[in-house]
């Protein structure tokens, strides 16, 4: 190797050190996400890990998340929908930067408290599970701004949720057999959100 191309081969090396060592979790503008790429797994493991933002691993017939993507730190937006999971997976809660999560249209039973820990999430799409609570915990999503549980068994939110009133933009509960009474105390936690509710069943729950 002459000195020249010896010299090229050590400054492009340290280039790339350079650029891996300094991709640091960096929380994007709720907008600038959505500019973002969104991947599968196949394309993002061809990717430096660490700038992996947007996953899809939607309608993949998971019934369980693959440990490969314990890689992707940097994580953002996460879609798991459309899968078979009848477990919230635990290894979402490594994604302490998430701000996008699907989890519709699985099995998913229970949202675990874990959820709160999730302090960036400001998109949370959980419909078409059968989900029949939300934890107390979901009152520490200081940023989510929106919520959809549409199809689901929720009839009723923990009074934590209040703590949201003011960030909480928009929910979507349609499809939903929930009583005029049960409506009204939602809508007395959250006054300032804008609440999809189906007609009432006037079923007494």
């Amino acid at each position: 190797m002459t000195n020249k191309r010896y010299y090229n081969y050590l400054l492009n090396l340290f280039l790339a050190i350079i650029c891996f060592t300094n991709v640091e979790a960096q929380v994007f503008d709720y907008k600038a996400l959505d500019t973002l790429p969104e991947l599968t797994l196949e394309q993002a493991l061809k990717e430096n890990p660490l700038t992996v933002y947007k996953l899809t691993l939607k309608k993949t017939k998971l019934v369980d998340l693959p440990e490969a993507i314990l890689q992707f730190k940097n994580l953002q937006s996460l879609n798991i929908s459309k899968n078979k999971l009848k477990h919230f997976p635990a290894m979402v809660f490594k994604f302490l930067y998430l701000q996008k999560l699907d989890v519709s249209d699985n099995k998913i039973v229970v949202i675990p408290s874990e959820i709160g820990n999730l302090v960036y999430l400001k998109e949370f799409i959980a419909n078409q599970t059968e989900i029949a609570t939300l934890p107390a915990e979901i009152g520490k999503l200081k940023e989510l701004v929106y919520l959809d549980i549409w199809g689901t068994n929720v009839a009723s939110f923990p009074e934590e949720i209040q703590q949201l009133n003011e960030t909480l933009k928009e929910i979507d509960m349609r499809v939903i057999m929930m009583s005029d009474t049960e409506n009204k105390k939602i809508k007395e936690l959250l006054p300032t959100t804008k609440i999809h509710f189906s007609k009432s069943c006037n079923c007494g729950f």
